[in-house]
């Protein structure tokens, strides 16, 4: 591929220097082409890691990244459960997002899709998802598993954005995942939306 150095090659370069800065692994993700053909690996069909072993590949020095995401636009793959975790949210749940500034936590969301999602980053803990939250279809992200930092390029071709990106001081720590949840979890109950576990499906 003969490749000149794009202002979104350069986004997920600087993104992928500033995970690292902050303490976030990342490993390198396949990326398309103008043709909408997938690169970086010889199976890519979608977005994905470039490795197999991608766990135990992880990128968390920023000169390692500088010299990754200078070969190529690779997507930028947040490896969760190393002191990251995601909560995913459907896109019908947007109305409990003020709930968090309002309880004083910087969260960092991002909007993914399709279908739109949002995604919120926390603090890995031990907990587990809130039983009333799996109700509402929210899900984490936990060790294993990895998801798309912007300006990554999405399986539908179109990119992950920041809606409230992290702060611009790389030592702020995540808010807690669990009071990012029972935050969550009082707006859910005070919308009329959530479930109780024990609620009859009828």
């Amino acid at each position: 591929m003969n490749e000149m150095i794009t202002l979104h090659w350069l986004d997920l370069r600087t993104t992928a220097l500033s995970a690292t800065r902050r303490g976030w692994p990342v490993v390198p993700g396949t990326f398309p082409t103008p043709e909408r053909r997938w690169h970086g690996r010889d199976d890519a069909t979608t977005l994905a890691p470039i490795q197999d072993s991608w766990q135990n590949s992880l990128v968390t020095d920023p000169d390692h990244a500088y010299d990754i995401w200078r070969q190529h636009p690779y997507g930028v793959l947040l490896v969760c459960g190393r002191g990251v975790d995601v909560l995913q949210l459907p896109y019908r749940l947007e109305s409990l997002l003020p709930a968090l500034p309002a309880a004083g936590l910087v969260v960092p969301v991002a909007l993914s899709g399709p279908p739109p999602r949002w995604e919120l980053f926390v603090a890995t803990d031990s907990g587990t998802l809130l039983p009333e939250l799996h109700l509402a279809s929210v899900r984490r992200h936990g060790a294993g598993a990895w998801v798309a930092l912007p300006p990554t390029t999405l399986p539908h071709m179109v990119p992950a954005r920041w809606i409230a990106p992290p702060p611009s001081t790389a030592g702020r720590p995540l808010p807690n995942a669990q009071e990012v949840q029972q935050v969550l979890l009082d707006a859910l109950l005070r919308s009329g939306l959530a479930r109780r576990p024990d609620d009859d499906d009828e």
